[in-house]
């Protein structure tokens, strides 16, 4: 066994084992979804009833990466890493299942299978962080629209445009009182055109979204997923708003708009993160690089 124990084989034995596991618990506590965290080959399935998924590779390597330096600070802190790293995978999987658009399930099983920590987690998607941010932002905005928005801004931040990295803003519901607070800085490209080509809801619509992205100014899209407008300035007063530092201006005038009006903003920056405004305050920040 010890000559096993570092070889490649040892490590695949290891996976199936906790997998097999996995499958095991999921079914039962009434689970339906298994999503597993590692380096490995995994093929995504359906194993007895059981989905199972598998987080992208980065993921992995970002996790092993939730640590602290190495320079042997005794038992205690060790245990406290473990945990900061779990806890970070249940809200990983759970941002994942719902990009992946998997319902709400109130238990997911996870297989961690990194190099600093193996093991099974039980995850509850729906008091995770952004099911708690969907559900505060629900009583405004259709939950259709909201995952449709998030949807289309991990698009234009994994992908851009034209091959470079693009930031935009959208502005969703209270759109009268948004256009009263912001002004035009072009002619709005989406003025004068039937509804189901300015329904963000339907992805065929997201192709001129994502060009138009490239425009200065935000997307304002009213409570049911229709665009009022691109290329949109907001006027709104930035003053004794508190941000995170480093933050510009595209971030400060969006949780602006949203401390003078009943809308939702969802901010996508040009570094990959996604962040979601309500009532001036930050509800969330969804690192896309791991995605």
């Amino acid at each position: 066994m010890q000559k096993l124990k570092y070889s490649s084989q040892y490590y695949i034995l290891m996976l199936k084992l906790l997998l097999e596991e996995a499958v095991k618990i999921a079914k039962k506590v009434n689970s339906k979804v298994v999503v597993v965290i590692s380096n490995e080959e995994v093929e995504e399935r359906i194993d007895e009833g059981i989905m199972i998924f598998v987080a992208p590779r980065s993921f992995s390597m970002a996790f092993d990466a939730l640590s602290y330096e190495e320079d042997e600070y005794e038992a205690k802190k060790r245990l406290v890493d473990k945990f900061i790293k779990f806890s970070h995978a249940g809200e990983y999987i759970s941002t994942m299942l719902y990009f992946k658009g998997v319902g709400e399930e109130e238990s997911v099983i996870g297989v961690i299978d990194s190099e600093s920590v193996k093991g099974i987690i039980v995850a509850d998607p729906v008091r995770s962080q952004i099911y708690r941010m969907v559900s505060e932002c629900s009583d405004r905005v259709d939950s259709k629209v909201i995952r449709s928005v998030l949807n289309l801004s991990l698009n234009i931040a994994q992908k851009g445009r034209e091959g470079r990295k693009i930031g935009t803003g959208f502005v969703i519901g209270d759109a009268e009182e948004v256009l009263k607070r912001s002004r035009q800085l072009i002619l709005n490209p989406y003025e004068g055109h039937p509804e189901k080509v300015r329904n963000l809801i339907e992805p065929t619509t997201w192709e001129s979204v994502m060009e138009f992205a490239q425009l200065d100014g935000v997307f304002v899209i009213n409570k049911d997923g229709i665009i009022v407008s691109a290329g949109r300035y907001i006027e709104a007063s930035v003053k004794d708003l508190k941000l995170r530092e480093g933050l510009g201006g595209r971030h400060l005038a969006c949780a602006a708009i949203t401390r003078e009006t009943e809308a939702i903003a969802v901010v996508v920056s040009e570094g990959g993160d996604i962040t979601v405004y309500k009532d001036g305050n930050e509800l969330i920040v969804i690192n896309t690089h791991i995605f």
